[in-house]
């Protein structure tokens, strides 16, 4: 697998030096013939899988990926490092601008988690001072632009923010009743659209509350990673900046107990708009929590029968990103060819949650069907190579071919083996 890891990453590694800012790049995209630029959350993926095996271009990628953050601390969802040379795949792209080669728009914050993957072995230490201050920034301003009634939650502001495009946890708030292509780009103007009157200002865009969900997926890898960057500032030797950032992730996990729980139906729920009502649907990320490992235990036990659960999550191929019984799972093969490649998150299953889901179970103490996740994930490589995502039922893979964060199954069999 990791020949094969390997070969795909050189496939998809993008070098050179921007005009536009005159840097030089070198990173791995996520797919050649779909996503040729650099994503934020992709990108800490692949850091995070590169460094098992190539600690130097691990490093490279998100140097790459820090090279044009603003002195705010920002760091957008996409860097458009060659753009000229693909002008007219931006067409097909719904994405706000904060310059013509930087987005205004943010992802799931694993930055962190990827700096703690480079930072490891020779030259480590190094490479975590020089980069640590500039992730530090980036946390402190999604902490300062993000969660404006302060309680340790950050809020995505349009759908994609969460990397979840369309997830039918959104359809609803979102006023769509026909999940199909058309009905989510007219859903998505109405929430997204005035923004740009707005001149994208954070204080007008919460104050209009068109689209603000405090996202569980978002917030607990914001919880971990703000753990993990708590351990960065104490191996660092700065013990105060340490218990900051622990108090920060504390918070922001009593927020995800106290908020997002609902009790009778053991799942977590996403919170919308001011009122902070809950999105009530079954999706992967209402078992995302399972990852905290300070998540109480009987809220983590209820989360591992939901993934055990054959008529919800224990498909033949898990973990699904909607729930199979819920009346809102599409899967991609269902013979509407609108979903195979548009409308994302809908029923299929992903690498990367599983990962997240799979460590979650191991650190609960979890282990067998952590284990169960990892063999179908390798089978899924085996059976139908790095696709974007596969149909839980067969296996079969769909979306962009050759797709990079898909050898997150690397690190996953790594676990599975026990290798460090």
């Amino acid at each position: 697998m990791v020949e094969r890891v390997r070969a795909l990453y050189d496939r998809n590694r993008q070098k050179g030096r921007a005009p536009w800012c005159g840097h030089d790049y070198d990173f791995v995209c996520p797919s050649t013939g779909t996503y040729p630029f650099q994503w934020f959350w992709d990108s800490c993926f692949h850091a995070i899988v590169l460094a098992r095996y190539d600690m130097d271009r691990a490093r490279s990628e998100i140097r790459s990926l820090l090279k044009n953050q603003p002195d705010d601390g920002f760091v957008g969802h996409v860097t458009f490092w060659q753009r000229e040379a693909f002008e007219e795949m931006l067409k097909e792209y719904s994405i706000a601008y904060r310059t013509p080669y930087l987005s205004d728009c943010i992802q799931p914050p694993l930055l962190a988690e990827a700096l703690f993957a480079i930072s490891r072995g020779v030259g480590g230490a190094a490479v975590r001072d020089e980069l640590l201050p500039k992730v530090r920034r980036y946390y402190d301003w999604i902490d300062r632009m993000r969660d404006p009634d302060r309680d340790g939650l950050i809020a995505i502001l349009q759908p994609d923010e969460s990397g979840l495009d369309h997830i039918p946890k959104y359809d609803r708030y979102l006023g769509v009743t026909n999940p199909t292509r058309d009905e989510f780009t007219a859903a998505w103007q109405r929430a997204v659209g005035p923004y740009a009157e707005m001149q994208r200002d954070h204080d007008r865009m919460f104050a209009a509350d068109r689209f603000v969900v405090e996202d569980v997926l978002v917030n607990t890898i914001y919880a971990e990673n703000e753990r993990v960057l708590a351990e960065l500032h104490e191996e660092a030797g700065d013990r105060e900046a340490g218990k900051v950032m622990r108090e920060r992730a504390a918070k922001t996990t009593a927020s995800l107990v106290n908020k997002c729980w609902d009790q009778a139906t053991g799942l977590f729920y996403d919170l919308a708009g001011r009122r902070e009502e809950l999105l009530k649907v079954s999706t992967v990320t209402s078992l995302m929590p399972i990852l905290l490992p300070d998540l109480p235990r009987e809220m983590a036990e209820a989360l591992a029968k939901h993934i055990a659960n054959p008529k919800e999550y224990a498909a033949k191929y898990p973990v699904p990103s909607t729930a199979l019984n819920e009346p809102l799972y599409m899967a991609p093969s269902d013979g509407r060819p609108e979903l195979d490649s548009k409308l994302l998150w809908r029923g299929p299953s992903w690498i990367n949650t599983n990962w997240y889901i799979a460590r979650g179970l191991r650190r609960h103490g979890f282990v067998d069907l952590a284990r169960a996740i990892e063999d179908r994930s390798g089978e899924l490589i085996e059976k139908g190579g790095f696709r974007e995502y596969y149909d839980p039922y067969t296996g079969e893979g769909f979306g962009a071919h050759a797709f990079s964060w898909t050898g997150l199954v690397l690190n996953m069999l790594a676990d599975h083996e026990g290798v460090a």
